[in-house]
């Protein structure tokens, strides 16, 4: 998340990154792009009708409910919060790591999207986060525009400070990766951020209950939504007596069930009271902060957690435990000590993580990743040397032919890489100097990521010589890896959750890009832990034909979803790659099903399923795949293996084998599509119920709904298309109710929409099926917005019908009123009086009607209403000093901010007349004298200006008047 204005120290951790900002003892700093929207007629481009979500202002939390909220029922995240396993050491990378050990990611979702952000696109080239058992929790850190912002507003390729525009104080996370998270068993936060445009102060509040009414509404929100707490970036400097109201806001919040995590910047410990308030962004050990969670008299947390700014001394380290210990609490949940990959990537420059170590090697405290997606975002600067302003001609992260390096370093960055050049200002190495370019970029796709050797490497204590800070090392050094697969049924088909085609059994179904990461699987455990006395086999994520891969193999594409598991390579003696851990419950009637296929020659190897038993973790139990794993295949092949001989056992992970039987076999590859383990006792789900077509819009968007069974029964939601030819297409995935239809691809004749429910163990129900038969629709929708009514204009089809009706409804308002006419047979215009003209949007409903007057057919299209009307300012003014605050604007509706005292003009930054929404502060409004009155215009987005009101200020009497 970027500030959208560099004011005072207080944005330092924001603006470091926005800017570039090289720090007392950072040598460089790599500061990610921001993500860039794709332009009209490119692949990805938003939708007519895409849900997107946004920022929030005060007043939008205060007057915060569901349905008056822009595309609140696409934005719930369902996936409930699965349990993590107990640890079982003996499985680890390290068995010394512990899983106490807690991890936040500080981080972008698909992007870093300040307009628009979506849940799932027809967009590749996205960040697919693929590491969950790394993280504990994952926190929303990039900015989100308030509404109504329109999108004209935003240069892609501004640079930072050019940003005129609003940011919310909260943003909410994506709720596609809450659903990713919770399935992996990380909790979802969402970000409050001070300060922007708007203050601490104005949120943080007792009303005459003596109740916080925002962190009540932020936690009916955080519910609502389906997220589990706030990371509140708090680095606003404030007086000390604010400071334990402060704290209980925060315990309203974690009082309520959520999990808060805060950024110690605000100095607030048991000993420094004279300085509560003050920010400190040096001071790193947790007694200075540690009222944020707990004083020592306390019977109750406040906040759960601090996020510690990077690089503690030993005593700062010490200084943390010891405060944490003597609260009763645990430092390695409760003190985050951090890293800030999104300045300065794999350099290791501000994340050294020395003085946190055990004599073990292990963190006494948890750890905090800052921008670890610059995996992706920062891939332009770190890889290719770009800096500057963010431009389209140097976007290779929107491009799919350039995600194999994306892949490859996110892999360094969790995984480790032995073998991995590490990055110096976007060219050459630290280590390895001498590289061209096109070495280095060979380098990155050839190193070989191991999680066993980061994580017991015996020098990722020690910092470079010569130096204060190491190498990146890799996530796996310092995390212990976490599982949530349990039960007796597990199921995979090695699915990233985006592709560059979908396939269904193995076969095309979708041909179009796509990113959904509610579609991702499961991913391995383990990228990749390869046992082998011989060469390494090469492993990778087979996404197909169309996508640029960074290694030599045949493309085969996914079985279901949009990728598999390529292993590949010369096979020259055994190689057990572990994929997962696990803690399954083997029954009589357990087996493990496996599909592959073989697209190099046939040869003398063999293929075996590895399995470890809690009961005996030394010992790999292997079970042959029978019959023709050696062979080369005609496409994918499945075969099942009998689990039954180790009934009663628990398996605490399992992978696959590769042997050559003889000699070396050279270019041997080897596709895993699907594994599954299963006890064949789960119930197939029925069809889903209640689907319907909510909206169909005249741009080939759709809404549709279903009622949503329990997680237990159902786990996915699968979304398909069939034509009259008999073609089925693959449109997404979810577990919801809802899903959005970016396109049904010009389509004719009927339709099938058809949703089937998935099991937990990968089955799938029959179809519920809706059809729609789009030949006897209206077409080209066309409306004209005029004061007070609409003029609506459409083609009709040649179908046999008695009357048109035309309804109009208000999108997201709380006026529920429908605007309806029915016209006669022959109609294909008409005027709808809609008594607004302020702006909002509204759905138009074209139904063709039988002579009972039953829907035959119909089309919905949307626009917005003439708007020449703009609120006026409602709010106070009140003294600071000599200067005036000015609270914000109630209202929505403005853009710019006018302000006179006695006629006179107030200015605002650079000497402008008005105050911009988002850029400028209005709490030091310069005026003449100790009282009087400040005549306050508000100006919207469409440039109408509102009715001056007159408000008072240094008097008793604070009403507004008109």
């Amino acid at each position: 998340m970027k500030p959208n204005q560099k004011k005072h120290l207080a944005v330092f951790l924001a603006s470091v990154l926005a800017a570039g900002t090289i720090l007392p003892n950072a040598a460089i700093v790599h500061a990610g792009g921001d993500t860039l929207p794709p332009r009209q007629g490119e692949q990805g481009y938003k939708g007519e009708n895409q849900p997107v979500y946004h920022g929030y202002r005060k007043q939008n939390i205060l007057d915060w409910t569901p349905e008056t909220d822009e595309y609140y029922e696409f934005m719930r995240a369902e996936v409930p919060l699965q349990k993590r396993n107990e640890p079982f050491k003996p499985t680890q990378a390290n068995p010394k790591l512990e899983q106490e050990v807690k991890s936040l990611m500080l981080t972008g979702d698909y992007g870093n999207e300040f307009f628009n952000p979506t849940n799932y696109n027809d967009q590749f080239a996205q960040y697919l986060f693929n590491f969950w058992q790394y993280v504990d929790y994952t926190a929303s850190w990039h900015g989100v525009v308030t509404n109504p912002t329109p999108d004209s507003l935003f240069d892609p390729e501004a640079d930072w400070w050019q940003r005129e525009y609003e940011f919310g104080v909260l943003n909410i996370p994506n709720p596609a990766y809450t659903n990713a998270a919770h399935k992996n068993g990380v909790q979802s936060l969402g970000c409050i951020f001070f300060p922007r445009s708007e203050h601490t102060d104005d949120y943080i509040y007792k009303d005459e209950n003596g109740r916080f009414p925002m962190a009540d509404k932020l936690v009916e929100i955080a519910k609502y939504y389906g997220f589990d707490g706030y990371f509140v970036n708090a680095e606003e400097e404030l007086p000390a007596d604010f400071m334990p109201v402060y704290e209980e806001f925060i315990r309203a919040m974690t009082s309520q069930g959520l999990y808060v995590q805060v950024y110690a910047s605000n100095l607030y410990g048991q000993d420094n009271q004279s300085k509560w308030g003050e920010i400190d962004y040096y001071n790193k050990n947790a007694k200075e902060f540690s009222n944020w969670i707990k004083k020592p008299t306390d019977q109750t947390i406040a906040g759960n957690s601090l996020y510690i700014n990077p690089d503690p001394s030993k005593s700062q380290a010490d200084g943390s435990v010891a405060t944490m210990n003597s609260l009763g609490l645990d430092p390695r949940n409760t003190v985050f000590n951090t890293l800030e990959a999104g300045q300065t990537g794999f350099s290791g420059i501000r994340g050294s993580l020395f003085n946190t170590y055990d004599e073990n090697l292990v963190p006494r405290t948890g750890i905090a990743s800052l921008g670890s997606s610059m995996v992706f975002e920062a891939l332009d600067e770190q890889l290719f040397g770009h800096s500057g302003p963010n431009k389209y001609t140097e976007n290779r992260r929107g491009n799919p032919e350039y995600y194999k390096y994306v892949a490859a370093r996110e892999r360094a960055w969790w995984s480790g890489t032995a073998d991995s050049p590490t990055y110096n200002e976007g060219k050459g190495t630290l280590n390895s100097a001498g590289l061209t370019h096109d070495q280095l970029l060979e380098a990155v796709l050839n190193a070989n990521p191991d999680p066993v050797i980061t994580a017991n490497d015996p020098n990722r204590g020690e910092a470079n010589e010569g130096q204060k800070y190491k190498t990146w090392p890799g996530m796996a050094a310092y995390i212990s890896e976490r599982s949530v697969i349990d039960g007796s049924n597990f199921h995979t088909n090695f699915n990233t959750g985006h592709g560059m085609q979908y396939f269904v059994d193995g076969k095309v179904s979708n041909d179009h890009e796509w990113a959904n990461i509610n579609n991702q699987d499961i991913l391995p455990t383990w990228q990749w832990r390869i046992d082998t006395e011989g060469t390494r086999l090469n492993v990778d994520y087979d996404y197909g034909k169309k996508y640029s891969a960074g290694s030599n193999y045949t493309q085969v594409g996914g079985y279901n979803g949009g990728s598999s598991l390529a292993f590949f390579g010369d096979l020259d003696a055994a190689n057990f790659v572990q994929l997962y851990k696990t803690k399954l419950d083997i029954k009589n009637t357990s087996m493990l099903s496996i599909t592959y296929n073989k697209p190099s020659a046939t040869d003398a190897s063999s293929v075996k399923a590895g399995l470890i038993f809690e009961d005996d973790p030394s010992k790999v139990e292997y079970i042959e795949i029978p019959s023709g794993a050696n062979k080369t295949t005609k496409g994918w092949e499945r075969k099942n293996l009998d689990l039954s001989k180790y009934a009663g056992r628990t398996l605490a992970a399992f992978g696959l084998s590769f042997t050559p039987g003889q000699g070396t076999i050279k270019d041997y590859q080897f596709n895993v599509g699907e594994i599954k383990i299963t006890d064949n006792k789960v119930a197939k789900p029925a069809a889903p119920t209640g689907l319907k077509i909510d909206k169909s819009f005249d741009s080939s968007e759709m809404y549709i709904s279903w009622d949503l069974a329990d997680y237990s029964k159902v786990q996915q939601y699968n979304v398909y298309a069939e034509y009259e030819n008999g073609k089925e297409v693959f449109l997404g995935g979810t577990y919801d109710d809802k899903f959005y239809i970016k396109s049904l691809y010009d389509p004719t004749g009927t339709v099938k929409i058809k949703v089937t429910a998935v099991g937990a163990d990968g089955s799938e129900s029959k179809a519920a099926v809706v059809p729609k038969d789009f030949s006897n629709t209206v077409k080209n929708i066309k409306t004209t917005e005029n004061v007070a009514s609409i003029d609506v204009a459409w083609d009709t089809p040649a179908v046999n019908y008695a009357k048109v009706k035309v309804d109009v409804a208000l999108n997201y308002s709380s006026h529920k009123d429908k605007y309806s006419t029915t016209f006669a047979k022959g109609t294909n215009k008409a005027t709808i009086e809609v008594p607004y003209t302020d702006g909002r949007a509204y759905t138009v409903r074209i139904s063709l009607l039988d002579a009972k007057g039953s829907v035959i057919s119909y089309a919905d299209h949307t626009g917005v209403l003439k708007d020449n009307h703009a609120d006026v300012y409602e709010g106070i003014a009140t003294m600071k000093g000599s200067k005036v605050k000015l609270s914000g604007p109630t209202s929505n509706d403005w853009w710019h901010l006018y302000a006179w005292q006695d006629g006179k003009r107030i200015t605002f930054k650079d000497g402008r007349t008005y105050a911009t929404r988002g850029v400028d502060d209005l709490t030091s409004l310069a005026v003449q004298g100790n009282s009087g009155v400040i005549e306050v215009v508000l100006e919207d987005f469409n440039g109408n200006m509102s009715e001056p009101v007159k408000v008072p200020f240094g008097t008793t009497n604070t009403s507004v008047e008109k």
